[in-house]
């Protein structure tokens, strides 16, 4: 099968590098891949540094990109290409105007929720086109659903997964020295972009309630471009609370399987997560969840039956569910299963064989 993997994304977060994932996953499934991205772009840079088939292509405009829609639909069909597979909503204008009459499928890989209703005249055009649209957790399908014109028979559950290693490799016993962290204390992690939306001031509050030994290793950086010197903030409120030397920061990595193999807890402070893979990369490590009643957690968490739930932004929950460490729920194995790369390959192979099925 060919698939076309499309995206004029010049941002670089879970999209994107969700993207690249499964475009390399495709071709080790023996599929004929091809990934269609904007020159300079930080996705295109990291296609570059893999043997993904590349192709460079403009950021059209999203709304109305007739000529760019009749460029792709002579491509599609020159190279007979069986699948378009997008994850941003910016593309679909586009691709499910250039996938008509050329012979390809378009799928659409849900990476954002849908909170408004998308009902207007050129909504129902553009998700009659599609295919499959492919939902990582069920509440986004009901949410698909209500606020599009999509049809049940149109939308799956597939959930987002992690390679094998994060399963299979054995926990390290020097993680707490690769970080510099206490061999001593009760670590809890927060790992990505620092944004007020990411719940860290939450975290640094928890930490001011919870027993003394307990530390925090937060991992990233400030939101690009956002303006805002946020984790300077949260250092400043560290201080005020009195927990400085609790607090270990550290630059954003690609390598973080050790830093969770460091936790004896992982805090999900997000106010909304879509789909959290740093609370399904906790789970594949074993480490306990405390995650927030928003988004996509409360599922990821089986509903409180896989790790325990606390309000957005109530941080004294937070801490009190630190200080019950050993009686917090973890996830069943079961339940991690869900999100093997194992697991999703099969789904979308069945997946992507009935779409081709039904258009022949």
């Amino acid at each position: 099968m060919r698939i076309a993997f499309l995206s004029s994304s010049t941002g670089w977060g879970g999209l994107e590098r969700n993207l690249i994932r499964y475009a390399q996953w495709m071709v080790e499934c023996g599929h004929e891949v091809e990934v269609n991205c904007v020159q300079g772009s930080p996705l295109a840079e990291s296609a570059s540094a893999t043997t993904l088939n590349i192709r460079h292509i403009p950021r059209q405009h999203r709304h109305l990109p007739f000529a760019a829609a009749r460029r792709l639909r002579r491509h599609l069909e020159h190279t007979q290409t069986d699948i378009v597979w997008i994850r941003d909503p910016r593309d679909l204008p586009l691709c499910s105007r250039a996938i008509r009459n050329s012979g390809a499928d378009l799928v659409f890989h849900q990476g954002m929720q849908i909170s408004q209703p998308k009902t207007k005249p050129w909504h129902r055009v553009r998700y009659k086109h599609v295919s499959r649209w492919i939902a990582p957790l069920h509440h986004l399908r009901d949410e698909a659903l209500a606020n599009t014109p999509l049809r049940p028979e149109q939308v799956e559950v597939i959930p987002l997964a992690l390679e094998a290693n994060w399963f299979s490799t054995p926990k390290s016993p020097e993680a707490r020295a690769m970080w510099s962290l206490p061999a001593d204390a009760k670590i809890v992690g927060l790992f990505g972009r620092i944004d007020p939306l990411k719940g860290h001031g939450t975290l640094i509050r928890a930490l001011a309630e919870a027993a003394p030994e307990w530390h925090a290793l937060i991992i990233g950086e400030n939101t690009p471009n956002a303006g805002q010197d946020y984790r300077t903030e949260c250092q400043k409120l560290a201080e005020s609370l009195g927990v400085t030397g609790r607090v270990h920061w550290h630059p954003p990595t690609e390598e973080l399987l050790s830093a969770y193999d460091a936790c004896d807890a992982y805090a999900m402070c997000s106010t909304s997560e879509t789909f959290g893979m740093v609370t399904i990369e906790a789970l594949a490590r074993s480490v306990p969840v405390v995650g927030t009643e928003a988004g996509g957690t409360p599922e990821l968490l089986g509903h409180g039956t896989h790790g325990t739930l606390f309000k957005p932004g109530d941080w004294e929950a937070l801490g009190d569910a630190l200080q019950r460490l050993d009686a917090l729920p973890m996830a069943g194995e079961a339940h991690v299963q869900h999100f093997t790369k194992e697991h999703a390959l099969k789904r979308w192979s069945k997946t992507l064989a009935a779409i081709r099925a039904s258009a022949s």
